[in-house]
């Protein structure tokens, strides 16, 4: 928790942290899946600018910050329980280590084709040496806080948005657009849809950690300009750097995306824009190890956050050592894609759904507190959003058509995946129904008594 009097900083410092770790290449090879599923160009933009305006979610998410002073799965105990909290916690912290192992592989394949290009040597060595050098930079900076990170990213995302500004400059006029997808144009329900859950899962996986760098702001912080600032930072260059992506899908073969670009790109930005690579994944995961280590110490496992960054920088090099060295890095890709969107969008509709009732009054103490309180609820369980998280999970479980689950009722939907809509619909508005009365009742505990004056 931040006390007061540590609080500092605008709404609008969010939009630069945010900014930083948004422009990245994953973004290009998402505009590039969108297309190969095969939306022809005009659909496709469409798809990347309703899927990323999911990012409106990170900012509702992002609001409890400053109201509770401390981190979002600290926050959910709200909703679950001080004990209950801890399976989300846990999904949280998977999830994290999950895109910290995906950015490092990106990140030491661009640092690795540099050293070809350059002439620096290739082969099993180099790319070893590629991933040492990604993995010191990312959790190095992880380790010494946000304060660093903040400075970092408002660097970073001058540096970056110039870069894509750069890249955009020399794909956007190649585009074709009335190119025919190897994949055959369609528009049906289902290859929308399909599109949709790729291009939603992005902004997706920031919800569980928005308020972790919301926190630090003064607890009288405007609530819609936090919510606006983040939205703008997360929303603004992914929209931009997918629809780069897919007019590069438009102009050239993008199954290998780092090839697709280089047969596009003059030899001299294209090795510039590697390094751009590089650097987007490595800022894009200081918010990642950073957020990482907070969800693993609100699991409550007594570890300081240094040393739960750590923890993270051990697996996600392992899970990136696995992915470069071992199995195929676009199956593991989308494989960890179809694993997350099962629990986060059921977690983020309870969330919101939790926070709206609540109206930003929370027990800080209760939040921090094992054994009573108003948080503790059945022996530190709450039934109510446990109950509706695991019914919203089934329910985009049913609904999911990924590379590892297909659920029984895609055909509903010509074969399309509403997992992540289904998922929190049905957690947001049961959990608000249920937990309405409940819910109102802890926040009115919460307000001061009336000052009574004598008359007379």
């Amino acid at each position: 928790m931040i006390p007061d009097s540590e609080r500092h900083g605008r709404p609008r410092d969010l939009a630069w942290l945010w900014f930083g770790a948004n422009v990245i290449f994953t973004y290009v090879i998402i505009g590039a899946l969108v297309v190969g599923l095969g939306l022809t160009f005009w659909p496709a933009v469409s798809v990347a600018v309703i899927g990323n305006l999911v990012a409106v979610l990170v900012g509702i998410c992002a609001i409890p910050g400053p109201r509770a002073g401390t981190a979002t799965l600290v926050v959910s105990r709200s909703v679950f329980g001080t004990r209950g909290n801890a399976p989300a916690a846990a999904f949280s912290w998977l999830t994290a280590v999950g895109w910290e192992a995906v950015n490092i592989v990106i990140g030491a394949l661009s640092l690795y084709e540099i050293f070809k290009t350059t002439g620096l040597g290739a082969g099993t060595g180099m790319k070893a040496l590629a991933l040492v050098v990604v993995v010191v930079l990312t959790f190095g900076v992880a380790v010494l806080g946000l304060a660093t990170i903040t400075v970092l990213n408002k660097i970073f995302s001058y540096l970056l948005g110039i870069g894509t500004i750069g890249l955009g400059i020399f794909v956007l006029p190649q585009t074709q657009f009335d190119a025919t997808p190897s994949a055959g144009s369609s528009s049906s329900l289902g290859v929308i849809l399909l599109a949709l859950a790729i291009v939603m899962a992005a902004p997706f996986s920031w919800v569980n950690v928005a308020s972790d760098y919301s926190r630090y702001l003064p607890r009288t912080t405007s609530g819609s300009r936090v919510a606006l600032w983040t939205t703008l930072g997360c929303a603004v260059p992914a929209i931009v750097i997918t629809i780069i992506g897919i007019s590069a899908a438009s102009a050239t073969d993008m199954q290998d995306p780092v090839a697709g670009l280089q047969a596009i790109l003059p030899s001299w930005f294209f090795t510039t824009y590697l390094a751009i690579i590089v650097g987007g994944t490595i800022t894009n995961n200081f918010l990642n190890s950073y957020s990482s280590g907070m969800s693993l110490l609100a699991i409550g496992l007594p570890f300081k956050r240094w040393q739960a960054v750590l923890i993270d920088a051990v697996l996600g090099t392992s899970a990136a050592a696995y992915a470069l060295f071992v199995f195929d890095f676009s199956e593991s890709f989308t494989g960890f894609l179809s694993l997350m969107v099962a629990w986060i969008a059921p977690w983020c509709g309870i969330f919101t759904a939790d926070m709206l009732l609540r109206r930003g009054k929370y027990d800080v103490h209760a939040l921090h507190h094992r054994g009573e309180g108003t948080y503790w609820y059945r022996a530190g369980f709450n039934p109510i959003g446990l109950g509706w998280f695991l019914a919203g999970i089934i329910g985009a479980l049913l609904f999911a058509n990924s590379a590892v689950f297909i659920g029984p009722f895609t055909a509903m939907v010509d074969g399309g995946d509403l997992s992540l809509v289904i998922g929190f619909v049905v957690a947001f508005g049961g959990y608000y129904v249920s937990a309405r009365t409940r819910v109102r009742r802890q926040t009115a505990e919460l307000l001061p008594a009336p000052t009574v004056h004598k008359v007379g």
